[in-house]
């Protein structure tokens, strides 16, 4: 009876424990769950993220190729018109008199001079003395 006894408390301290290691590995399974939740949450974020990246990297793409194009567009325009204006000048000998000819003394000096916030500025740094030629009129110097 005694060996009866001993072995019953025995299996109920072996059921004590079993239950209890099942108690710590339903904990930890559970724990893990959670977390393993929020990493496919984090994975699902991170997807969404780079979706959006290489979305924004397409139209980047995109964007700098029409620029390109947009780019040499005005080059060409621009080589054209660099063409036309030699063009002229070879062609049209008023055109290239006029070209070459110094603008006036009062015109360069308000070239150099810092920007004028009006009109009325513009006239401060002019001297009196030296007007501005009229545009009709032909300088000679």
């Amino acid at each position: 009876m005694k060996v009866l006894l001993l072995i019953l408390a025995g299996l109920l301290a072996s059921l004590l424990w079993l239950s209890r290691e099942n108690l710590n590995l339903s904990r930890s399974f559970e724990k893990v769950n959670q977390v393993a939740g929020e990493q496919k949450n984090i994975i699902a974020n991170l997807k969404n993220q780079l979706s959006a990246s290489q979305r924004v990297a397409r139209d980047n793409e995109n964007a700098q190729v029409r620029l390109r194009d947009e780019l040499s567009m005005l080059s060409e325009q621009r080589a054209k018109r660099e063409e036309t204006i030699t063009r002229l000048m070879n062609e049209n000998e008023t055109l290239r008199r006029w070209y070459r000819d110094r603008l006036p003394d009062v015109v360069r000096r308000l070239h150099t001079r810092t920007g004028c916030a009006s009109a009325a500025r513009c006239l401060q740094h002019l001297p009196e003395s030296e007007l501005m030629p009229n545009a009709r009129q032909r300088t000679d110097d």
